[in-house]
């Protein structure tokens, strides 16, 4: 009884670590991702439940335990590739300000 009560304790603490990374460190639920997310979905209300109310949020991913860790682990490259197109972006946007500025 003492290991599974250990493991559900590990599992929990596991899901709720990635939980607040995702909605206060990463920012999951920004302004911008919060109304690209009411554009692409029709129904709001599952919107408003799952994006507006973080601790709903929070909850659902701590009960997930080790499957949210492996997705998290499972999206790092993912993120070094969009961070990369980011960069490029930005490289590009402020050549063409250049460009613009001295017409």
């Amino acid at each position: 009884m003492f290991y599974i009560s250990l493991f559900l304790i590990v599992w929990l603490a596991a899901g709720f670590a990635v939980g607040m990374k995702q909605v206060y460190v990463d920012q999951l639920f920004d302004k911008d991702v919060i109304e690209r997310l009411e554009r692409k979905a029709g129904d709001h209300n599952l919107v408003d439940r799952f994006i507006k109310h973080r601790f709903i949020y929070i909850a659902a991913v701590t009960l997930s335990g080790f499957i949210a860790v492996y997705s998290e682990i499972k999206a790092i490259p993912q993120k070094r590739r969009i961070r990369k197109i980011e960069k490029d972006i930005n490289k590009l946007n402020k050549v063409k300000k250049r460009g613009n500025n001295r017409k």
